[in-house]
């Protein structure tokens, strides 16, 4: 293989393997968790109290300055990403040691997964904005989203059918053992150059990251687009399965389509949106994708009027899946180049959070709307919610506010 080739694909492998890495430990604290205390003849409303226990992921911007500054064995992201990877191991290793009845330690082994994987989100994400130049990005970050899907797929399915078979302790150990490729990958993937850059001091991580990101051109613009460019579709997806089954399918038949169909259209959204990016620039996809999440609208209002047939149920999941595939792409090649090397992990960690506020608060209200508009009105409102992110992203295009911060920013 030459040079040029091995500097073209192996940060893009890289990113990948630290996607599957990532996908796997989340999927666990959503999914196998939950089926692990059900098992455990844990009562619903317990298990439900958990869900606190992803609280990490949310908080994760308050050490980020501390993962910016301090480098462990001189290295800042592969060092990070070493220790999140081994303490994620050891807490699932230890879930196989405990019983889920045994409530304080079950929830000391959720915590303690949680922060090694929302600290592990920290590294990976800081590192693959790194590791990428700008034209990689789009396929760089198309190979993470793949093998995030992967990572969660291959756990959450492949443990839970395991589960009936071996039991839990051995699922959980298999998932440790599968996650040995986070450092394996380290073997192979070199400290980014961008290491040199650095804050000067642990003050100046936190201050300088905040400064620097709050002082920017139209900065107040970009937040505000962040917040609301995937506002309608976060609303429309929170209820999804509740829908389906109202619309008349059965939870086999949601299952099979959301599962098989679903994911092949998500892998298939990130793979246009990828093309696309590279083609004719990341701001060009972002808006198309986000004149298509109005589309998406219209498929899912599409599913309630139309007869009950697993055939249009197929369609138009892929056609959600498509296009919530592609937008997730687009946007997260976007937040990354909204990020300053110095402060990468600090400034992608609040962006992110940022992005986030939105889904936490909408899951609790969305039942209730259902109930006054109606599954149609719903959707409606889903729509009108689109608007206010594009007509954020005319202005930010316009003022100049949101481009990719520039090398000649970059303190040495």
């Amino acid at each position: 293989m030459t040079e040029p080739t091995q500097k073209r694909y192996r940060p893009v492998a890289t990113s990948f393997s630290m996607g599957f890495t990532a996908g796997a430990p989340f999927i666990v604290v959503v999914t196998l968790v939950q089926a692990w205390l059900k098992d455990g003849n844990v009562a619903i409303a317990i298990i439900g109290l958990f869900a606190m226990c992803r609280i990490p992921y949310s908080l994760k911007f308050i050490w980020a300055p501390v993962m910016d500054y301090v480098a462990p064995f001189g290295e800042r992201r592969r060092g990070w990403l070493f220790i999140s990877q081994i303490s994620l191991i050891l807490s699932i290793i230890f879930f196989s040691h405990i019983d889920a009845a045994n409530l304080p330690l079950a929830i000391l082994a959720t915590l303690w997964l949680s922060f090694s994987s929302a600290s592990q989100d920290v590294s990976v994400d800081a590192y693959r904005r790194e590791d990428l130049t700008d034209e990689e990005l789009p396929l760089g970050t198309s190979a993470y989203l793949w093998g995030y899907r992967l990572g969660m797929v291959i756990v959450s399915g492949g443990g839970l059918i395991l589960a009936d078979y071996w039991g839990w302790d051995t699922v959980f150990r298999l998932t440790a053992l599968a996650l040995l490729l986070g450092p394996i990958t380290l073997l192979w993937s070199p400290e980014p150059a961008a290491n040199k850059y650095k804050p000067t001091s642990l003050s100046d991580s936190i201050k300088g990251s905040l400064i620097d990101l709050f002082t920017r051109h139209k900065a107040i613009l970009l937040l505000f687009f962040i917040l609301m460019y995937r506002l309608g579709e976060q609303l429309a997806v929170s209820l999804n399965t509740v829908f389906f089954m109202e619309a008349g399918y059965s939870k086999t038949e949601i299952g099979i389509v959301v599962k098989a169909f679903g994911l092949i259209a998500t892998l298939l959204g990130i793979y246009l949106a990828n093309i696309f990016s590279r083609k004719y620039g990341n701001m060009a996809a972002l808006r198309l994708f986000g004149w298509l999440q109005l589309g998406n609208m219209a498929a899912l209002t599409a599913v309630w009027v139309l007869p009950s047939k697993i055939g249009i149920l197929a369609f138009f999941v892929t056609v959600d899946h498509i296009i919530v595939g592609g937008t997730g792409l687009v946007f997260t090649v976007f937040l990354s180049t909204q990020t300053k090397l110095n402060y990468t992990a600090t400034q992608y960690a609040i962006l992110t959070s940022v992005m986030a506020l939105p889904a936490n608060f909408l899951a609790s209200p969305a039942g209730w709307l259902v109930e006054i508009l109606g599954w149609p009105g719903f959707y409606l409102l889903g729509a009108v919610l689109v608007l206010p992110g594009l007509a954020l992203l005319r202005a930010l295009k316009q003022s100049g506010g949101g481009l990719p911060v520039s090398p000649r920013d970059y303190q040495d």
